[in-house]
Order: structure tokens, then C-alpha cells, then sequence
């Protein structure tokens, strides 16, 4: 069984919608983070503080499954906006997303062709681990 954790020591803040993280990390370069739930105001710096987080410990190949996101706004596609801008040479973000609705919130803002969207966790693997950085 995979191990899920949630790597913030950040307090999150509280909301009466169900949400949840997990973190499963597949080698030194290379975490899944699943997300559950609304992805809303209230819980989208989770998803910032997590995702910082992993990179900061030079994760650089990410994968954000939505798939079972409900529901999500604005504030959370600014979060995944501003890490795909922070992201270092070499590195990668993927999201999987299969929610019609999810999907919808990426196309009207227009910015689908602004992230590798994926319909599989397998698909965006092999996205994110196409930039593999050799090690060295």
C-alpha cells in the first residue's frame, strides 16, 4: 500500500466541505498528490503549501490527481498557475483530472492548454517523467 501523508506542518485552515491530501512519493524526484473533495478557498493553500513543500525537497517530476475533486474555483487554479510558473528547468507538473465540471473550470478560463491534463495517473507519469533530470 502506497504511503499517504500529508508533508505540511502548515495548520489548515477549516471548512465545513469534506477535503483531504495525499502524498505518495514514487522516488527521489517523484510525488502524487491526490486530492479529495472541494478544492476551494479555504483548501487550496493546502494544496500550495503541499506542493511547495515537495519542491523544496527537490521533488521536480509532480502529479496532481484530481479526479476526485467535487468541486473547484478559482483560488485553487491560481495555486496550480502559480506553482506551474515557479517551476525550475527541468522540472514538471501533471494533472489528471476526469471530472467534467473540474475539466470545465480550466476550459472556460482557458488555460487547458496552459497544463498537461491527463485523463490517468499512468498517462501523467509518463508526462512528468519524460523531462527525467539525469542525476548527477
Amino acid at each position: 500500500m502506497p504511503r499517504m501523508t500529508n508533508p505540511s506542518n502548515r495548520s489548515q485552515p477549516s471548512s465545513t466541505a469534506f477535503f483531504s491530501i495525499g502524498q505518495q512519493d514514487l522516488d527521489a524526484h517523484t510525488s502524487v498528490v491526490a486530492v479529495t473533495g472541494e478544492l476551494d478557498l479555504a483548501s487550496a493553500p493546502s494544496l500550495k503549501w503541499t506542493l511547495i513543500d515537495l519542491l523544496d525537497a527537490g521533488r521536480k517530476q509532480l502529479v496532481v490527481d484530481l479526479s476526485l475533486v467535487s468541486f473547484m474555483d478559482s483560488t485553487a487554479l491560481g495555486v496550480l498557475i502559480g506553482v506551474n510558473r515557479s517551476l525550475d528547468v527541468g522540472a514538471r507538473l501533471a494533472i489528471v483530472c476526469t471530472n467534467t465540471n473540474v475539466l470545465r473550470i480550466f476550459e472556460f478560463s482557458g488555460l487547458d492548454g496552459a497544463f498537461a491534463i491527463f485523463s490517468t495517473v499512468d498517462e501523467a507519469l509518463a508526462y512528468v517523467r519524460r523531462s527525467a533530470v539525469p542525476a548527477g
